[in-house]
This record gives C-alpha cells, sequence and structure tokens, in this order.
C-alpha cells in the first residue's frame, strides 16, 4: 500500500497546521513525554506520530479563522490538555517539598532526572512513584483520549474566550495545591504532634538539650508518616486525574460556548 496515496481529511494547510499545534503544545507539556529529560527527537517523533493517528478526526477550519487566532487557540488548548497530566505529577512533587520540613528531610537534596535541578529527595520520591501510578491506571491513554476528543468538543477555529471559562481554569490550577496538601497531611499532621510533644517535653525537663534529642524523634517519626502518606497518594493520583479530566472537559465547553 502506498503511504503517499492516504487521503488526508484535511482541505487546506491550515487544518494541518492547527494539528501539527496542538499536538506539539500537548507534547511539549505532557508528563513523561514533556520532561527535560526525553530527548527532543524522541519528543518530535512521538508528536509526528500522534498527529498522523489523529488526522482522520481533525476537521478543517472555518474560512474566516485568522492566522493569529488560530495559532494562540491551538496552542493554549495544546497546553492546556498537557497540564491536566502533568499537574498530578507536580503536586506529588509540591508535597514532598511540603513534607520535607516536618519530617526533617529537607536537608537533604537530589538532582531531579525529569527537571534536572536540586530538589528535597522527598520531592523526587513522590514524584516517581506518581509517575508509575500514573502510568499504572492508564493515565497517558486517557490523556490521549482527551487530546482526540476535543477536536469534537472544539473544533478548529471556534475556541473563543467569551464564555465562562474563568472558573474552570481557576479549579484545575488549584487542584495541585489541594492534592498536595492531602498527599503530604500525614507527614504534616506526625510533624505537628512531635512538635507539640519536644515542646511539652522541653518546659518539663529545662536542661534537656531538645534539639539534639529532637531530631532523630523527628525524623523516625517522619518515615513512618512518610509510609502512611504512601498509602493515601496511589488513590489520590487516580481521583485526581479523574477531576482534572473533567475540568478539562469543562474548560472545553467553556471556550466552546456550551
Amino acid at each position: 500500500m502506498d503511504l503517499l496515496a492516504i487521503p488526508f481529511p484535511w482541505a487546506s494547510a491550515q487544518a494541518a497546521l492547527a494539528l501539527a499545534l496542538r499536538a506539539s503544545a500537548f507534547v511539549a507539556v505532557a508528563p513523561l513525554v514533556g520532561s527535560e529529560g526525553i530527548p527532543v527527537r524522541v519528543r518530535v517523533a512521538f508528536a509526528i506520530l500522534l498527529m498522523i493517528v489523529l488526522a482522520p478526526v481533525v476537521p478543517a477550519p472555518p474560512v474566516e479563522t485568522s492566522m493569529f487566532q488560530l495559532v494562540f487557540f491551538e496552542v493554549l488548548i495544546g497546553v492546556t490538555l498537557g497540564f491536566a497530566g502533568r499537574m498530578v505529577i507536580d503536586a506529588a512533587l509540591y508535597a514532598g517539598g511540603v513534607a520535607s520540613f516536618p519530617s526533617g528531610l529537607a536537608i537533604a537534596n537530589e538532582l531531579d532526572p525529569i527537571t534536572q535541578i536540586n530538589i528535597p529527595a522527598l520531592g523526587v520520591f513522590y514524584r516517581l512513584l506518581a509517575m508509575l501510578v500514573y502510568v499504572a491506571i492508564g493515565g497517558h491513554r486517557q490523556l490521549i483520549g482527551v487530546l482526540a476528543r476535543s477536536y469534537e468538543l472544539l473544533p478548529v477555529g471556534t475556541a473563543s474566550l467569551e464564555g465562562p471559562w474563568t472558573a474552570t481554569a481557576v479549579s484545575l490550577t488549584g487542584r495541585v495545591i489541594m492534592l498536595g496538601v492531602r498527599i503530604a497531611a500525614p507527614v504534616i499532621v506526625s510533624g505537628l504532634l512531635v512538635d507539640t510533644c519536644l515542646m511539652l517535653v522541653a518546659r518539663a525537663v529545662p536542661q534537656m538539650h531538645i534539639l539534639i534529642v529532637g531530631a532523630p524523634v523527628r525524623l523516625g517519626f517522619g518515615l513512618v508518616a512518610v509510609g502512611f502518606s504512601i498509602q493515601v497518594l496511589i488513590p489520590l493520583v487516580g481521583e485526581s486525574l479523574d477531576g482534572a479530566i473533567r475540568d478539562v472537559y469543562g474548560l472545553l465547553g467553556s471556550m466552546a460556548g456550551a
């Protein structure tokens, strides 16, 4: 079969450009493939693969669509779809940073293989665990499905910012902090209880060097709390991903005027 003989559904170069922009923006932000540790060639190849797969569902844009409107909204939609999945992974990183202080692990930093920067070791651990859960529950397949359906909910050239999209966008971005705090909640509560007990001990026994004695106590209870937080992280990743996808559908509907 001659691949050059396959009829593509777009009737103009604008439709091809729209497909390339939305798919490329999605790949640049999406978790796993959008990380800096992935070679650029791999990301470009994956974007081209998405373009080939999604070509049959991409309609031609309206004739009156301007080039600026086409580029702006297609990039915005692609970034939004990729951010919906990435915020789950970044929330785990944020949870690790928050939980590092009450657990006594804030001074343990290491190079993050994804962002290539030094962050708390607990943040790297939470991020990698969230990525494993994300792949195990099929989050990457769900996001690609959302990308394909976005052309049905918001065809090329029909997006607009005149609808009530602000509340949905705030809800989507707010999930990062909400999910991060929920994951780190066991460690935060454990740290508060340990600090309260150490404060009472310091008042009862002023001769005790509470900073020297309290460091291993805080670390021990912090590691136990991290174990409990792992049990919380696994179901929260799937729950937050489903909520983010619902928010994305609502945002696409708002941008479409629905």
